[in-house]
């Protein structure tokens, strides 16, 4: 598997282990020594067992200290000696089972070997049990708890026994056969509507990895298949990002002739159907060392990833890097609020781009690698929380995907035995209500030209209207014309779509929190004379011509047309509604144009290129009948005048 789990833990574990080892394993005995058994059979058979260990045959000297210990099953000697051999044989499961027999028959077990076990009943969920060698342990050596490996299994302990008393009440159900086809997937990315899933694959016998795809309709998930013959390769390609519209997918990429280190992140366009051939994102984001499991902000902006490049806290730490003016920046640490003096893995920022998860193993938890939540708030994430139990178990628990509402989690479950993954298939669980990220609100639709109704590629711009800063900027597609875009709740907002040679189109709204998706195809025109815009994220006060703050985004749009269309020039003409008298909405209409007018100008725009005008109540667009009708009354119109030829 593409390098999800932390090998590096599990061999210092193991480190740690053979030390003890060392000792254990000089001659299986000394002339001198005094076994604990009264049994000649099992003294003799341990003897016999010296010989075989000396003669490099662990196998053969287990099989004589298992007769050994049939003989006498208090022949605790026999039962460390044992757990040892199988130990320095890789084989964990049977080190655990004959430590314990150990530990239960040893009058003064080693302290190093409550240690260890204390660890192993750990990663096995074996809680209470756990609980017991560590506090004996403790109560040999109470200056270990200063220790910060010791220190947080005594804290994710407390953690996992009061989890176990009070789990939460959550149904896991494997993803259907149609999905999970192949010996192992893993590290699921999805698009913003939850129809499109991206994950990584690999045969259990093999190490390359591929990216695949299955498509949703309805409640059904069609059959996997690879996303891309460009992209998937004899190398391995996988654990994936894919944009919220999916036309944008970043991936890992291990050993190709343009890596600058072991791994590294490819980037991949799609253009109608077609992926484009992968690019490395470069030297801004890669490195010598390893970089991978990318997640990518919906509005591809912003890019988090694992890396265990230097500068980091620990082993492997989260990174994330900005995009702009064209090129990805240099990558930042998280900081030492996420990350820890171990590894944090398998980010993913939600559609929101506020909630990022990921997983640690260093953090309390219930073992092994365990799925948290961070929240971002202005620029400072919050603490990390862990998801509980049963979203985490005592196994690796890794790349939690979380749909655009909130309500769905998806990852894998792994089935391991000796630290070998036997199983691993993709699962989805309902997000219980105290875990739910802030939903994000996504808009989608098609722009075309408004006379041929053909597809266009167009910018599109979102931004909040009471502080001017944009929270997206992206393109619709060059064949389809489709966009997606996806925004944070509870917000007012002013979007834009713009292309050279058409007016643009604005439109204002709020991402309700009881609404989380809409349509909105758009037409754009072509400039030619007489074409008319309202311009409908002007904003003065009521019964004044002074422009509020609100219509800066609106002025600079302005602005930007008339730059890139030099050849045109315009009328602005106010409008009001029928409240107040003829003259009186007259002369309104008017200053509210030549406020307008007046902005432009301090913006640089020649005043030759300028008229302005007012109309008063006199061309209303809808009859002045309610509140509703009257606000398009009162609007700001900009009609082209004439084009130079």
């Amino acid at each position: 598997m593409e390098d999800i789990s932390s090998n590096a833990q599990i061999h210092e574990r193991t480190l740690r282990v053979f030390a003890i080892l060392l000792f254990l394993l000089g001659p299986l005995i000394s002339p001198a020594q005094q076994l604990s058994t009264q049994s000649k059979k099992a003294n003799k058979l341990y003897l016999k067992a010296d010989k075989k260990y000396k003669e490099r045959d662990f196998v053969g000297a287990i099989a004589l200290l298992e007769e050994a210990t049939k003989s006498d099953p208090s022949f605790y000697e026999a039962f460390i000696r044992m757990g040892s051999l199988y130990n320095a044989l890789g084989q964990e499961d049977s080190t655990y089972r004959k430590f314990l027999s150990y530990l239960k028959v040893a009058p003064n077990p080693v302290t190093s070997i409550l240690e260890r076990m204390s660890f192993m009943a750990f990663d096995r969920g074996h809680y209470e049990l756990s609980m017991d060698f560590l506090n004996r342990f403790l109560t040999e050596v109470p200056e270990k708890l200063e220790d910060r490996e010791i220190s947080i299994l005594k804290e994710s302990l407390q953690f996992a026994i009061s989890q176990m008393e009070k789990p939460i009440e959550l149904e896991i159900v494997e993803l259907p056969k149609e999905v999970n086809r192949y010996a192992l997937q893993y590290l699921p990315t999805m698009t913003v509507d939850g129809n499109t899933l991206v994950y990584t694959e690999r045969a259990k016998f093999s190490s390359d990895e591929d990216i695949v795809v299955s498509y949703k309709s309805g409640s059904d998930w069609s059959e996997s298949k690879s996303i891309s013959e460009r992209i998937n390769s004899t190398l391995n390609e996988g654990a994936a990002s894919i944009s919220a519209d999916g036309r944008t997918m970043i991936f890992t990429s291990c050993d190709r002739r343009d890596s600058f280190g072991s791994c590294d992140l490819y980037i991949s366009k799609k253009l109608g159907d077609v992926w484009s051939r992968p690019k490395n994102l470069g030297n801004s984001i890669n490195s010598k060392y390893w970089e991978s499991q990318p997640s990518l902000s919906a509005d591809g902006k912003t890019l988090y990833f694992a890396s265990n490049r230097p500068g980091g806290f620990g082993k492997r730490d989260l990174w994330v890097a900005s995009f702009s003016d064209g090129q990805w920046k240099k990558p930042v640490n998280l900081g030492s609020q996420v990350n820890s003096f171990k590894d944090e893995t398998t980010p993913f920022i939600h559609f929101n781009n506020e909630t990022l998860y990921f997983s640690s193993n260093s953090y309390p938890g219930m073992g092994g690698f365990d799925l948290f939540a961070v929240e971002k708030q202005d620029t400072v994430w919050s603490k990390p929380k862990n998801l509980e139990y049963p979203i985490n178990s005592y196994r690796d628990e890794v790349a939690l995907l979380v749909s655009s509402d909130g309500a769905e989690g998806y990852f894998a479950k792994e089935v391991q035995k000796n630290r070998e993954i036997l199983e691993s298939n993709i699962v989805r669980f309902e997000i219980p209500q105290r875990l739910k990220p802030r939903e994000s609100y996504f808009l989608t639709g098609k722009i075309v030209n408004k006379d041929t109704g053909q597809p266009l590629r167009a910018a599109l711009q979102i931004i909040d209207i009471s502080t001017n800063q944009i929270l997206y900027s992206n393109n619709s597609d060059s064949l389809s014309g489709e966009y997606y875009l996806v925004l944070p709740t509870g917000r007012d907002l002013a979007g834009y779509i713009k292309k050279k040679g058409y007016l643009y189109e604005d439109f204002s709204f709020s991402t309700d929190t009881a609404t989380t998706s809409d349509t909105l195809n758009i037409a754009l025109r072509p400039i030619k004379e007489n074409a008319t815009l309202v311009l409908r994220n002007i904003y003065f006060e009521t019964n004044s011509y002074e422009l509020d703050s609100r219509s800066q985004s609106e002025i600079e749009s302005v602005v930007e047309l008339l730059d890139d269309n030099p050849d045109i020039s315009v009328e602005i003409t106010g409008h009001t509604d029928d409240i107040g008298s003829e003259e009186y909405n007259l002369n309104l209409s008017l200053k509210r144009a030549e406020s307008v007018f007046s902005a432009l100008l301090s913006r640089g725009i020649d005043r030759n290129r300028l008229k302005f005008n007012g109309l008063g109540d006199s061309q209303p667009l809808k009859p002045n009948v309610n509140d509703f009708n009257r606000r398009s009354n009162r609007r700001i119109e900009f009609r082209v005048l004439r084009m130079s030829r």
